[in-house]
C-alpha cells in the first residue's frame, strides 16, 4: 500500500503514565484508511496501551488523537464506532451466535428488519449461517473467531481493533487464521489494527509494521523494509529469526579507500565516507548482516565479496535449510543459512562469503542505522 490513502487516525505526542510508569512516550502515528497496520514488540512495550487508547479505552496522560482531523482524544468508547477484538473474543457464551450478532445492532436501536438483514448478511459471507443458532459455548475456536469479527463487523466501523486474537490458537489453525484474517480484510476493505508480539505474524499480515520498544516507537515500515532496512539496532536484532549478525567494526582508510574493520573482516564501504564520519561514535560502529547473505565460499562468488574463514560451531537442521553458527577466528559467533549442498559437519573448516553491498551500519552510541 502507498500512502495515498487519506489518513484515518493520527496520534499526535501521545503519553500513557500508570502510577509514575512511562507506558508509551511522545508517539506520533498515522494510520491510513483500507490498511492493515501491526503493532509489534515484546510483552509489556505498550502495545496493547496504544490500542486501548485508540479505542477510547484508555485517556492519554497527554497528547492528542484525531479522527479525520477531528479531536477525538476525550470521546468515548461508543461515540468512536470502532470495533475492538479481544484476545479471549468476548463472546456472550450462554447466547447464540445470532444474538451475539445482533446485540450490537439492538443496542443501536436499528429497526428488527433491519437487524434480520444485516446478520443474515454478515453471516452468509463468513459462512456462519449453520451455526446461527448455535450457543457460543459450543463453539470451536476457528467459529468463535469469525463470530467475534462478524460481530464487529455488522455495526460497520471505521477501524478494528484486534488485540492478539490468534494467540489461543494451535500453530498450524493459527497459520490458516493468518490468511483468513488477511482475506477478510481484503473483502471488506476496513482498516485494521492488529497487536502481536509474534514477528511472523506482523511481516505475514502487516501492510505496515510498527515496532515498539519500552513505550517508544522504533521504526514505522512496510514489511520489507523493517526486515532489510531496520532503522534502529533494537528492530535489527528484533527481526528475524535467526536475527541479523551485529559485528563490532571500525572506520579505517587505506590507500585512499574507505574500510570498516575487525579482527576478522575488513569491508570495502565505498562512497559512504562522509555519512560515517558525521557520526557520534566514530570511528567505533556496528556493522549489521543477515544470516542469509553469508555464503559458503565458492569459485562463482565474484571478486568483490568479502572472505573470511570460519569453523562450524553447531548445527541446526530446518527442513530444507539448516541453520549454523560458525566460529570466527577471533572467537565471534555467526549465524548463517545454509540451503543444503555440500554435507558440513560440526568443526569444519570452512571459508564464507558475502557481497559488502549487503551489509548495514549502525551508530552504537545513537543506535540508528547510519545507512
Amino acid at each position: 500500500m502507498t500512502h495515498e490513502a487519506p489518513i484515518l487516525v493520527r496520534l499526535e505526542k501521545v503519553t500513557k503514565e500508570f502510577n509514575g510508569t512511562i507506558a508509551v512516550q511522545d508517539l506520533d502515528l498515522e494510520i491510513w484508511e483500507g490498511e492493515f497496520l501491526c503493532f509489534l514488540g515484546p510483552s509489556g512495550c505498550g502495545k496493547t496501551t496504544t490500542l486501548r487508547m485508540i479505542a477510547g479505552l484508555e485517556r492519554p496522560t497527554r497528547g492528542e488523537i484525531y479522527l479525520r482531523e477531528q479531536r477525538i482524544t476525550d470521546w468515548p468508547p461508543q461515540r468512536r464506532n470502532f470495533g475492538f477484538m479481544f484476545q479471549n473474543y468476548a463472546l456472550f457464551s450462554h447466547m447464540s451466535v445470532y444474538e451475539n450478532l445482533a446485540f450490537g445492532l439492538r443496542i443501536r436501536r436499528f429497526p428488527s428488519n433491519e437487524i434480520e438483514r444485516k446478520v443474515q448478511a454478515i453471516a452468509r459471507v463468513l459462512e456462519l449461517e449453520p451455526v446461527l443458532h448455535v450457543r457460543a459455548s459450543r463453539l470451536d475456536l476457528s467459529t468463535m473467531q469469525r463470530v467475534a469479527l462478524a460481530r464487529i463487523l455488522v455495526i460497520e466501523p471505521q477501524l478494528l481493533l484486534l488485540d492478539e486474537p490468534l494467540n489461543n490458537f494451535r500453530p498450524g489453525l493459527r497459520e490458516m487464521m493468518r490468511a483468513e484474517l488477511k482475506r477478510w480484510q481484503h473483502q471488506f476493505g476496513r482498516t485494521m489494527v492488529y497487536v502481536t508480539h509474534d514477528q511472523e505474524e506482523a511481516l505475514t499480515l502487516g501492510d505496515r509494521i510498527v515496532v515498539i520498544n519500552a513505550g517508544r516507537v522504533e521504526q514505522v515500515g512496510t514489511p520489507d523494509e523493517i526486515y532489510w532496512r531496520p532503522a534502529t539496532l533494537f528492530v535489527a536484532s528484533f527481526i528475524g529469526r535467526p536475527s541479523m549478525n551485529l559485528i563490532p567494526v571500525q572506520y579505517q582508510e587505506f590507500d585512499h579507500q574507505a574500510y570498516v574493520i575487525s579482527p576478522d573482516l575488513r569491508v570495502p564501504i565505498g562512497s559512504y565516507r562522509d555519512d560515517i564520519i558525521k557520526t557520534t561514535s566514530f570511528p567505533n560502529l556496528i556493522l549489521g548482516i543477515r544470516p542469509e547473505h553469508l555464503l559458503l565460499s565458492d569459485l562463482s562468488h565474484p571478486s568483490h565479496f568479502v572472505r573470511f574463514p570460519a569453523e562450524v560451531d553447531l548445527i541446526r537442521p530446518l527442513g530444507r535449510k539448516q541453520i549454523l553458527d560458525v566460529k570466527t577466528r577471533s572467537g565471534h559467533i555467526l549465524q548463517m543459512v545454509s540451503l543444503g549442498g555440500k554435507p558440513i559437519a560440526v568443526g569444519e573448516r570452512i571459508e564464507i562469503a558475502f557481497d559488502p553491498q549487503n551489509i548495514l551500519l549502525f551508530d552504537p552510541k545513537t543506535e540508528k542505522r547510519i545507512y
